[in-house]
């Protein structure tokens, strides 16, 4: 016979990534099974926030797959909230950079920008470099592991105004996110893809009129 029990956590201030959401853990729920208890399963109780009092479990997520993000009203830089952002991409009902933004925002919790380890000023430009992979109809566009900033597009095979439209509308989403932030900054698209230049040009020409982010004038 299965039980179930609850563990309030009502001081809890770490935020945790889970099911496409960033949230303040308030509690867990474990599931025992009399006849096996070392094999109880425990899943996070995440707050409602400012849209709802109540606490929800976060999706199906055990709490050993429930990453911590930070803690609430902590700051955390563009390639740690990344990693969060290709989780989102991956769900079965996919999040956005823009909504796990708004989920951080909704808890105190906002972005910085990291500084050179040697002078500690502040690093203003950033380079993603775009990885393009053509299969047999379908193609794919991701940033690698160095970026601080997450790009993923799925399109069909050759159809570069696709991929650049995907593209196009996720970086939006970052400027709209750094600027709401006030921070100053620049991203520079890169490829080894000689067949997709024409789409890192079109990227890095892209005239955006921003308040803080330096992106109107062509980048190089």
């Amino acid at each position: 016979m299965k039980q179930v029990k609850i563990m309030n956590l009502p001081e809890c201030d770490k935020l945790v990534y889970s099911g496409g959401i960033i949230a303040r853990q308030i509690g867990t729920l474990f599931v025992v099974d009399d006849e096996n208890p070392l094999s109880a399963e425990s899943y996070p109780i995440l707050s409602g926030g400012k849209k709802a009092a109540d606490g929800w479990l976060g999706g199906d997520a055990e709490c050993f797959d429930t990453p911590v993000v930070c803690r609430a009203g902590q700051k955390i830089d563009p390639k740690r909230f990344a990693t969060f952002v290709k989780r989102g991409m991956h769900e079965e009902v996919p999040t956005t950079a823009w909504e796990l933004y708004w989920n951080l925002r909704d808890n105190g919790s906002d972005l910085q920008l990291p500084v050179w380890a040697t002078n500690k000023e502040t690093i203003r430009q950033f380079t993603i470099e775009l990885e393009f992979h053509d299969f047999h109809e379908e193609a794919c566009c991701r940033s690698t592991d160095t970026s601080d900033f997450y790009f993923e597009a799925y399109y069909d095979r050759g159809n570069k105004d696709e991929v650049f439209s995907q593209l196009d509308s996720q970086l939006m989403d970052y400027m709209n996110i750094l600027d709401t932030e006030e921070l100053y900054c620049q991203l520079v698209f890169t490829s080894l893809d000689m067949d997709y230049q024409d789409v890192i040009e079109r990227l890095n020409t892209l005239q955006i009129d921003t308040r803080y982010c330096d992106m109107y004038e062509p980048r190089k």
